[in-house]
Order: structure tokens, then sequence, then C-alpha cells
């Protein structure tokens, strides 16, 4: 379960990074690992992000997030450290059109 929850978050953050690449917006997709060392009783999943390079060298990170039963995009942003909740997963085309306005000098 806790592996097929990660390569599904995996799946849609490679999705959003191929509709930003169409975009022509540098993007880079990071999936961290998780080691498991023998005697320790916790298990934890791998994660992925998404690195987004903006005006100015500015790198936003984009992660998933849960909040009941839907999975939405988070993006931090790097001057602020503000957190931003963006669109539901089903609607990746807005989380698209915000990231391309904030790497085009928008919200920072």
């Amino acid at each position: 379960m806790i592996k097929a929850t990660a390569d599904r978050r995996e799946g849609i953050l490679i999705t959003l990074r191929d509709l930003l690449r169409s975009e022509r917006i540098n993007v880079r997709f990071i999936r961290h690992i998780t080691l498991h060392m023998e005697g320790w009783p916790i298990s934890e999943a791998g994660s992925a992000e998404l690195e987004v390079y903006g005006q100015g060298r500015e790198t936003a990170v984009v992660t998933l997030s849960r909040e009941g039963t839907r999975l939405h995009f988070v993006i931090k942003l790097p001057k602020s450290g503000a957190t931003i909740s963006l669109s539901d997963t089903k609607h990746p085309q807005t989380a698209r059109e915000w990231i391309k306005g904030w790497v085009n000098g928008g919200q920072s």
C-alpha cells in the first residue's frame, strides 16, 4: 500500500513535470529514497518533488500533500518561504498555469 501510494505520487509529479517542460519551464524531478536498517521499527516510503527554476536562479519546490481524501499540489516559494496550496491533482493544468506565472515574474 505504501509503495503504491509513493509510485502514484511520483507519477503525478512526473506528469506535471512533462506539462511544465512543454511550456519550456526548467524543472527537475527529484526522487528521495529511504534507507531501511535492520533493527529499526520505522518504515517510510520515499518521496518525490519537483524543483522549478524561476527568474534570478530562484528555485521553488513542488510537492504533493493530502487533505482528507484530496491530493493536491503544494509549492514552497524561495524568497518568502511561503507555502502555497495549488490545485487538486485531478487538474494539473491549473498548477501548470500558476507555476508558469511564477516563473515569468509573478508571485514570490
